[in-house]
């Protein structure tokens, strides 16, 4: 039988923005808890995959929004790993409504790690553990591209503090949506829902290093392109969509 797994959770107030709506970074944890839980369910936990050095790291992740929870909201959430394609396991999460209600859906590429030589290893390095994937037919996240809109482009800096690590010392995955959100006008908040949000990962920031954020507007739609440098390298590449 194909892997899934299912969590019931309840929308509370911490986990929202003024709108009384979940915020990105919050949906995005709970998509990467989703993932973490399954796999302590399998007997494959963070601390077992270390101890195998191994861990998993997202490189990729695609966020697609009918509209996001809020407050009070009773969900239930599904996370289907599905078999990988080329060097990317791929991970896609549901979010739905007690009563079948599909609100979001929040789809990422994984890359299995080293956490000593930080290589990347290939999908057969995890075949020993004999999990049985799901079909990973009409995914789309493995091919998925960010580019930078022609727009002229304004630059900040913002520097990596404490609050913004997680356990692997890098900036959390989750992070770069509250670092993208800060960075353009509330207006959009106020007066429009989010309908996608999408970012690649490609080189970890950690403590005190400092990011050159350049944000354009999107040249077709409503919404904004983010990218990051650090050291001179592309950190990552982000873009949120409004309905």
């Amino acid at each position: 039988m194909a892997l899934t797994c299912v969590r019931n959770l309840e929308v509370i107030e911490p986990e929202c923005d003024f709108t009384k709506r979940m915020t990105l970074a919050n949906i995005m944890r709970h998509a990467q808890q989703m993932g973490s839980e399954h796999l302590e369910e399998l007997g494959l936990g963070y601390d077992r995959l270390v101890q195998d050095r191994k861990v998993f790291l997202v490189s990729k992740l695609l966020m697609k929004i009918q509209r996001r929870p809020t407050y009070n909201d009773h969900l239930v959430l599904t996370t289907v790993p599905k078999e990988p394609k080329g060097a990317q396991f791929i991970r896609d999460t549901y979010f739905d409504t007690r009563e079948g209600e599909r609100l979001l859906e929040v789809s990422i590429a994984w890359l299995l790690v080293d956490p000593v030589s930080r290589k990347i290893l290939r999908p057969s390095a995890f075949d020993s553990y004999g999990l049985k994937m799901n079909p990973n037919d009409g995914e789309f996240i493995t091919g998925y591209k960010i580019k930078a809109p022609g727009n002229p482009m304004t630059s900040h800096m913002h520097q990596v503090k404490y609050s913004e690590l997680d356990y692997n010392g890098h900036v959390n995955n989750a992070n770069y949506a509250t670092i993208v959100c800060d960075s353009i006008p509330i207006e959009l908040f106020q007066e429009r829902e989010i309908s996608e949000f999408g970012i690649l990962y490609q080189k970890e920031a950690t403590i005190g290093q400092i990011m050159e954020l350049r944000t354009a507007p999107l040249q077709d739609g409503v919404g904004y392109y983010m990218g990051g440098m650090v050291e001179d390298h592309r950190c990552f590449e982000a873009e949120i969509k409004f309905f």
